[in-house]
């Protein structure tokens, strides 16, 4: 039996701005939303692989995920999932205390740079952020050996546990 996949991706910011001046208040009340259904296939608005995991990082350490040999097991089997692309990425600080930070990027080989500019680059998840990055239309390259190592780096003292869901094409 062949494996399916649809997906869904959602984000929302809604917002109620008010002024009160003199006898009246001024409102500034509005929403900005983004939302993509990513059925299975492999071409532009599709995706036909998904990888999905709760991490632990201690502290100052390095999490250095290759895209293109994600394991984990799923209904007691092991599987290895090998991206090709990735259409969407949603990665979830679940610590509480301020500083226990996630550093996003950067690997220090092989770096997965597609959406964050150069190898170099990062991004910074505070504790109780996220960071959701979408590119439905043709996903962000991964290159087995060559692009393909996503780096998640604790900047805490303590040990800081993430949540990671990426949905993409697979080999």
């Amino acid at each position: 039996m062949a494996a399916t996949l649809s997906s869904e991706i959602k984000a929302s910011l809604a917002w109620l701005l008010q002024d009160t001046q003199g006898l009246t208040t001024v409102a500034d009340a509005s929403r900005l939303e983004f939302a993509a259904s990513l059925n299975n296939g492999s071409a532009a608005g599709q995706a036909n692989a998904l990888w999905h995991d709760l991490r632990t990082l201690a502290a100052g350490a390095n999490d250095d995920l290759v895209l293109s040999a994600l394991s984990h097991t799923l209904f007691g089997s092991a599987i290895t999932t090998a991206l090709t692309a990735v259409k969407g990425i949603l990665i979830v600080n679940t610590a509480t205390l301020s500083g226990e930070d996630l550093i996003v990027g950067a690997a220090a080989a092989n770096a997965w740079s597609a959406p964050f500019g150069g190898a170099a680059h990062q991004a910074r998840v505070p504790a109780g952020a996220s960071l959701l990055l979408v590119n439905t239309a043709t996903g962000w390259p991964v290159a087995a050996g060559v692009t393909d190592v996503l780096r998640i780096a604790s900047q805490g003292a303590g040990v800081i546990d993430y949540k990671i869901a990426v949905v993409g094409l697979h080999a």
